[in-house]
């Protein structure tokens, strides 16, 4: 059901494939995001979080431990090419055009040239600073990869997202660390649920 849903109102590229990602490191997602996505069972899903002009939902399909686990990034560069004409035709067709004509983040400033210093930005944040659909969509990207799925500006420009690299933490991996926060994540995710059910039965009387 969840699959059909997705089929038919997803506003992102993987409605062709029933919403479905590819396996990805919890730490590409928002920090926010790591103890609810965790926190559910298999095939649950999460209530409605509300993100700039849209809503997402996230169903848990499978869990996969690896040898070593990738560190959180202390950073995010990334940057937003800003093409008028939001998801019309005519604006998809450029942000098309543009993805043919860029390989890295450094080839935007070409695109760029003689326009208006707002059309691009390119930022290196914290993860918890990237505004959350906009971190949604760089979870999926790889370095050099774009989307053009975003928009601002009440529907009226399209935001040609691509991630430039992901900042590593610096230092060793802490194994034990590693699960040991994985662990945290999932209890916190366990105690907001519970947390819900009791303010939901809760009988307040006057």
């Amino acid at each position: 059901q969840f699959s059909a849903f997705a089929r038919q109102y997803s506003a992102l590229p993987s409605r062709a494939n029933g919403g479905r990602l590819n396996w990805l490191p919890l730490s590409n997602y928002p920090p926010q995001l790591h103890g609810l996505i965790l926190g559910l069972a298999m095939n649950e899903v999460t209530a409605p979080i509300g993100i700039p002009n849209g809503v997402a939902l996230f169903q848990m399909r499978g869990v996969r431990e690896v040898a070593s686990a990738r560190p959180t990034p202390s950073a995010i560069d990334y940057a937003t090419y800003y093409i008028a004409g939001g998801l019309t035709e005519a604006g998809l067709a450029a942000a098309r055009s543009v993805e043919l004509r860029v390989d890295t983040c450094d080839d935007l400033y070409g695109v760029a040239r003689g326009q208006s210093p707002d059309a691009l930005q390119r930022q290196s944040l914290a993860p918890g600073a990237i505004p959350q659909d906009i971190a949604l969509r760089l979870a999926d990207l790889d370095p050099g990869e774009v989307d053009y799925t975003l928009t601002r500006g009440n529907g009226d420009t399209l935001v040609f997202l691509m991630l430039c690299s992901r900042e590593g933490a610096g230092g060793t991996i802490d194994r034990d660390a590693v699960e040991t926060q994985l662990r945290s994540d999932r209890l916190a995710g366990y105690a907001d649920a519970l947390l819900e059910d009791l303010r939901a039965s809760t009988v307040i009387r006057p």
